[in-house]
């Protein structure tokens, strides 16, 4: 049964349905259903292939004049669809038709996918989106993957679901890990060295208070007992491979979602949060918070991160406020990614201006001894002096520019899991 949640519509999470012919199942492939997915997630990523959809459409078509004009009919209706869902009276006869011919050819492109007929290798997903956005999302409804759409006068949005943002997640982490190198260490490791099991390549003498005897370097202490002349292996000959210190860091990402970061912005800014969250998580050792915020406020729970739409204005002020508050109460070294594209326009508190409560707060982080990254998706000369008056007052800060906001991604998988060697 379909149910509306105020103005989404939505259908209920079903199991795929069984072709009762030739029992088989006759919904999306998993690993088809993800790549479906981030395409409409991210409709910037490229994935291109040389087999055309609109041949499988014209093959469908059986009214005469829209087949004859199909290039300039299929242009028209398949943008109506995607953004509006309506289209005027006049064309109506003509959209249904054609909509008609769609699904005919999308259930056919499907059964050719299953059979091995048509290869995935062979598919540019931007092309089937283009061409069948409205099936894809139905498939993907029906899927679990997407909630419902909501349908405004100028634009549909999209309400994805928590399976969603775990497939995503690790399409995303796929993306940024591709061109890696496997030699990495990451932030959480320092240069310290403490209590801990693991050993480092720095010899020292054996403490029976800070070591265990599985750090003993038996090697190593037979050639010190030998150099000595004594032949009896005793404790005072002993040395052991320091142990590293491993620290643990909790990370707050603070995602600017006002009005400015529509488009590219908004959705690097997701993907990263994406990869960093997936890979936190693999490591299963740091804390990450991820924190949305125009003139307010929003802590993203699991599930919420796909969900984040740029609207009102920007308090980088309250953002870094937040930030402490977090780290005040947490064990661990902070560090604060605060990503945004502009200089702020609100400010929480009513004693002071934009600009300065973002200054005050920037020098309040060292408070809690906590490193600020600013990541820049704007270059306006006002914004940039900005940036650097909160990284000296912070005094443990970095300043990144990025023109391509996709690039976000990768960038934080790899601060936390390396650099290239």
């Amino acid at each position: 049964m379909r149910r509306f949640l105020g103005d989404t519509f939505i259908l209920p999470m079903t199991a795929k349905p069984e072709c009762r012919l030739c029992g088989k199942e006759e919904g999306l492939d998993t690993e088809f259903a993800r790549d479906l997915l981030y395409s409409i997630f991210n409709p910037y990523h490229r994935d291109t292939g040389k087999f055309d959809p609109s041949d499988m459409i014209k093959k469908h078509v059986e009214d005469e004049e829209l087949r004859d004009n199909y290039d300039l009919f299929s242009s028209l209706f398949n943008d109506l669809i995607r953004n509006f869902g309506y289209i005027n009276s006049f064309w109506i006869d003509k959209l249904e038709a054609y909509k008609e011919a769609r699904k005919k050819a999308w259930d056919e492109i499907k059964e050719m996918l299953r059979d091995g007929e048509l290869s995935r290798s062979e598919i540019g997903l931007n092309d089937l989106i283009d061409h069948f956005y409205e099936e894809i999302l139905e498939d993907l409804i029906e899927e679990g993957y997407i909630e419902g759409v909501i349908k405004r006068i100028h634009r549909k949005i999209i309400v994805y679901s928590n399976q969603a943002e775990k497939v995503l997640a690790d399409k995303v982490l796929q993306l940024s890990l591709q061109n890696l190198s496997n030699k990495s260490f990451g932030e959480h490791e320092t240069e310290k060295y403490g209590i801990s099991i693991f050993p480092s390549e720095k010899i020292v003498e054996f403490d029976s208070f800070l070591h265990n005897f599985d750090l003993i370097d038996i090697q190593e202490s037979l050639i010190k007992s030998a150099l000595k002349g004594e032949i009896e292996f005793e404790e005072k000959n002993m040395v052991v491979r320091q142990p590293k210190h491993s620290e643990k860091c909790v990370y707050v990402m603070l995602i600017d979602v006002s009005d400015s970061m529509r488009g590219k912005k908004i959705i690097g800014a997701i993907e990263a949060a994406l990869a960093l969250k997936r890979v936190i998580r693999r490591k299963n050792h740091d804390d990450l918070h991820i924190i949305a915020f125009n003139h307010h406020l929003k802590e993203i729970e699991h599930g919420d991160i796909l969900n984040l739409n740029a609207r009102g204005r920007t308090d980088i002020g309250l953002a870094l406020k937040r930030a402490r508050e977090i780290l005040r109460d947490a064990t661990g070294s902070g560090i604060v990614f605060l990503i945004t594209d502009g200089e702020p326009t609100s400010s929480y508190n009513p004693n002071l201006t934009p600009w300065k409560s973002a200054l005050k707060e920037a020098e309040n982080l060292k408070s809690v001894d906590a490193t600020l990254a600013i990541i820049m998706l704007g270059r306006e000369q006002r914004f940039l002096d900005l940036c650097n008056r909160m990284a000296k007052l912070n005094k443990k800060s970095h300043i990144f520019f990025f023109n391509d906001p996709l690039n976000l991604k990768s960038f934080f998988v790899r601060s936390y899991i390396g650099k290239r060697s």
